[in-house]
């Protein structure tokens, strides 16, 4: 899939990729009567099925922050 960018342009010389990361955080109740056993792993079970099924769907009042991270085109991804 071709991203699409402001600037198209493509100017000689040495190349970098930047790797842009934001992250959404959301905290939600699970209640006992929910689940089919009152364990932590199966409230997340629950919790991932719900995100899944676009039960919970975070937006930017989500919005936790963003990162980016530039290398040299060439070198290996890490």
């Amino acid at each position: 899939m071709k991203s699409t960018l402001k600037n198209e342009n493509t100017p000689g010389g040495r190349t970098f990729k930047v790797t842009i990361t934001e992250t959404y955080q959301r905290t939600v109740t699970i209640y006992e009567s929910e689940m089919k056993e009152p364990t932590v792993e199966e409230a997340q079970r629950v919790a991932e099925d719900w995100w899944q099924d676009s039960q919970i769907e975070l937006g930017t009042e989500d919005f936790q922050g963003v990162e980016f991270t530039g290398r040299e085109d060439g070198e290996a991804d890490v």
